[in-house]
């Protein structure tokens, strides 16, 4: 590792540099005649000093020279993101405030010039829709296999080669793991982008608590090869909303300092130092307990997913059940119950555990709820769940209309043509349309449902009667459309594209 790159002297797992020197600031007793404008909670309101504590406002301090700045961190940041880059394997680590969509962004800016192609399966996050309007980038999308048990799966190895020996592409972006918590073997992928010389982007937003699962668990992406790896830190790790982190691997041909220049062209300069301190703690208690914790989570989800498939008619989602899944590895955290065979949809399912037993899922489809377990999950929570599973079970429905073919094609229709680049399409003159006009004409907008926030439609893709039918019938199923007009009456469209 660069001599620079290294943890600063006398540095230890057992420091949060952050945190420390927030601290110390703090009982300084320096008064501050700079920013923020609530002076420590003296000028707020006081129902809010009330609900988020006195200690909140202390230590909600600005970028300064006591407390050191995201964008060329000289002390104490920069110590913190150097113990993240060694705890995780990395040769550079940088934190983020606005979430793993702004580290999407900013690796896309700088593995991929203006005009250049990056390469990557369809199912992406929104955040790559938003990166390729920003960096002027054109994609070229690979349509992924689809299982309605579990959504789109990982890309092979041998695809990648195909695809980038009959054209050429300045990166490869992949998702991994899924929102159904699957998880592609990564060396044969990241094998075949060394060959061809082009860097490996990966979107780990739900995966940063691989590297403290047991044996069996994903691999990191990183210590599969990856070169740039974003994640989402407070989605399976314990840090605040909205933290994140990108991670430079160690062979990467995208220099720390490359992904800086592009990362200080979106990102703050005021970060909320309430997300640094609380990612610089989680990194210190992740370094001590973290392998204990997560091993304990692991076995307590397996004893869950084993309570759920003894309920008739349910069954949580195995990998080492299902052949078509040979080359990938499963969340052991993530439980995703189908509820099919019981006559549920998922987003049926998601309303009565939402109303009736006060628990919340992070996905429903037509045939699935998917659940995010932690480490020490509240008991009495656990069999609520139990509860409102067990009554789904109990009481049957008519079975759910949808094929298995028609739930394919929901999860991911043919791929519209590109007639121009999501950043001419998105930033050109537009104009509003119905939904049922908008056929043949150039997307204006992404149209997605979320989660997981794939998108149907890019901006730059010509409208087709199948998405428009996708959408309405997910519309009429229950899932949550983000776009323009979430109820799609409305469309926006590339203006003067007949």
């Amino acid at each position: 590792m660069n001599q620079h790159l290294k943890p600063a002297a006398g540095l230890a797992q057992d420091r949060a540099p952050i945190l420390e020197t927030l601290r110390d600031y703090i009982a300084g007793g320096t008064y501050a005649f700079h920013t923020p404008g609530h002076k420590a909670g003296r000028f707020a309101p006081p129902e809010l000093v009330e609900l988020f504590g006195q200690t909140a406002f202390d230590y909600d301090l600005p970028a300064m020279t006591a407390t050191d700045n995201l964008l060329h961190p000289t002390h104490c940041v920069q110590q913190a993101q150097e113990l993240a880059a060694e705890l995780f394997g990395a040769a550079a680590t940088f934190y983020l405030g606005g979430g793993a969509t702004t580290g999407i962004a900013a690796m896309i800016l700088a593995a991929v010039p203006p005009g250049g192609t990056i390469l990557l399966p369809r199912n992406v996050h929104r955040s790559v829709a938003a990166a390729l309007v920003l960096s002027g980038a054109r994609p070229r999308f690979i349509e992924p296999q689809v299982l309605p048990e579990c959504g789109a799966l990982g890309v092979s190895g041998e695809t990648i080669v195909a695809e980038l020996d009959r054209q050429p592409a300045s990166a490869v972006l992949v998702t991994r793991p899924t929102y159904y918590g699957l998880a592609r073997d990564l060396a044969a992928v990241s094998a075949a982008c060394r060959r061809h010389g082009v860097p490996l982007l990966v979107d780990e937003a739900h995966g940063p608590h691989f590297r403290f699962l047991p044996e069996g668990a994903p691999r990191p992406a990183l210590d599969e090869g990856a070169d740039l790896v974003a994640q989402s830190a407070h989605k399976t790790l314990c840090s605040l909303v909205g933290t994140a982190q990108v991670h430079v691997g160690r062979n990467s041909p995208i220099s720390p300092a490359q992904f800086r220049d592009a990362f200080n062209l979106l990102q703050t300069t005021s970060p909320n130092y309430l997300q640094l301190a609380s990612l610089d703690a989680s990194r210190r208690f992740l370094a001590q307990k973290g392998r204990d914790l997560f091993a304990g989570a692991v076995e307590a989800a397996q004893r869950l997913a084993s309570e759920i498939n003894a309920l008739p008619d349910l069954k949580v989602l195995s990998v080492a059940d299902d052949p078509r899944l040979a080359g990938h590895r499963q969340d052991p955290l993530r439980l995703v119950i189908n509820v099919a065979a019981a006559g549920w949809t998922g987003y049926d399912a998601e309303l009565l555990l939402r109303t009736k037993y006060k628990t919340e899922d992070e996905l429903s489809d037509w045939f699935n709820i998917v659940l995010v377990t932690s480490p020490r999950e509240d008991a009495a929570a656990i069999q609520r769940l139990l509860a409102g599973l067990r009554e789904i079970s109990d009481h049957p429905q008519p079975p759910v209309k949808s094929t298995i073919a028609e739930a394919s094609n929901l999860l991911q229709p043919a791929i519209p043509p590109l007639a121009m680049t999501p950043r001419d399409a998105a930033l050109g003159p537009k104009q509003v349309v119905p939904l049922a006009e908008s056929i043949g004409r150039v997307a204006a907008e992404s149209i997605m449902f979320y989660p997981p926030g794939i998108p149907l439609l890019m901006p730059g893709e010509i409208v087709t009667p199948e998405i428009v039918e996708v959408c309405r019938e997910l519309l009429a199923g229950g899932a949550h459309c983000y776009a323009s007009d979430p109820a799609l009456g409305t469309i926006r469209v590339v203006c003067g594209e007949q």
